[in-house]
């Protein structure tokens, strides 16, 4: 980019990503005004209820003393929030690249102001974790080996698929039961606000998807489909099993439970009714993950692409198509 090309920038006149940059000012929060700091995080306070965490509403799980159940469900949380802070960095990271890359006005302008707010959802974060005073696990080397790949990355199309619109749906997931569960105040108003914005990176990843998708033709269409349909059925269908058992039960040792690995077992087995049951609710449309609206907003989902990849009869793609003509 030069100086000759910044003088006569196109905005591309698409009225919902230009509402989502004004948004970006009306509805901004100060770090410093609008989040109480001062609010004490007591090293007892499991900080969301105990039924968030994987496993938690197994018998075996909820029969456990409180103070194991706290310390680790403390745990649980502050490895998904190192996580989110770490994901916050390579959002702005991405941001900023976008803002380089692209030569549309309304893509530059929402791609900055999404990278303040990158910043300041790091920062909160980093905030709440050094208010926790616990050690901090570290993140999983299958995260890790996503968020370089993105980095990586120099490709519009390939930043902005991966990063709002489909880490973005997933994280609205992940924020939505934080909020839910959460019962410190400090840490429920972070989350609350954080959730607020998220929505808005969304919503730029599924405009600017359903634009590319309607000024391609149906096999590329087709091609983008199958790799994003791919990892999207994959992971709304995966749910807890060995590994983040294995995860659990290292956090019921730290915690002190003598014979840990003999509950492993019992705690999966009961897991496997509250899996069926949330596969369920997945299945039949009463839960419909953002993920999936997600796919069914920007156009990967309809017939002619399903058909084209086999999927028509997917029980995932029957899911949202039953909830779109109910919506309707």
């Amino acid at each position: 980019m030069n100086t000759r090309q910044l003088l006569h920038l196109h905005n591309t006149g698409h009225q919902g990503i230009n509402a989502l940059f004004a948004k970006a000012h009306s509805a901004d929060w100060d770090i410093e005004r609008d989040v109480d700091w001062t609010a004490a995080v007591e090293p007892d306070d499991p900080l969301v209820a105990y039924e968030w965490g994987a496993f938690s509403q197994t018998p075996t799980f909820m029969a456990l003393p409180d103070a194991v159940k706290t310390r680790v469900t403390r745990r649980g949380l502050g490895r998904m929030l190192n996580i989110l802070q770490v994901g916050e960095s390579v959002a702005q990271d991405v941001c900023a690249k976008i803002a380089l890359h692209v030569r549309e006005e309304d893509y530059r302008n929402h791609a900055v102001a999404q990278a303040m707010d990158e910043a300041r959802h790091h920062l909160a974060y980093r905030r709440f974790l050094e208010k926790m005073n616990d050690e901090i696990e570290d993140i999983d080397f299958g995260t890790e080996m996503m968020f370089d790949s993105l980095l990586a990355s120099d490709d519009p199309l390939t930043m902005i698929a991966t990063e709002q619109f489909f880490l973005e749906s997933l994280a609205m997931g992940i924020f939505e039961a934080l909020q839910r569960h959460a019962r410190h105040p400090l840490l429920r108003d972070i989350i609350t606000l954080i959730t607020r914005d998220e929505s808005r990176h969304m919503g730029f990843g599924v405009l600017y998807v359903a634009e590319w998708m309607r000024q391609h033709a149906l096999d590329e269409q087709i091609t983008f489909a199958r790799h994003w349909l791919g990892q999207m059925f994959a992971v709304l269908l995966d749910q807890p099993g060995p590994l983040m058992l294995s995860r659990l039960l290292d956090r019921l040792r730290d915690a002190g439970v003598d014979g840990a690995d003999r509950l492993g077992p019992q705690i999966l087995r009961e897991q496997q009714a509250v899996n069926a049951a949330e596969r369920d609710a997945l299945l039949s449309g009463r839960r419909v993950p953002h993920l999936l609206k997600s796919a069914r907003r920007a156009g990967l989902l309809r017939p002619e692409i399903l058909d084209a990849l086999g999927l028509a009869s997917h029980p995932l793609a029957l899911a949202a198509v039953r909830t779109e003509v109910s919506e309707q």
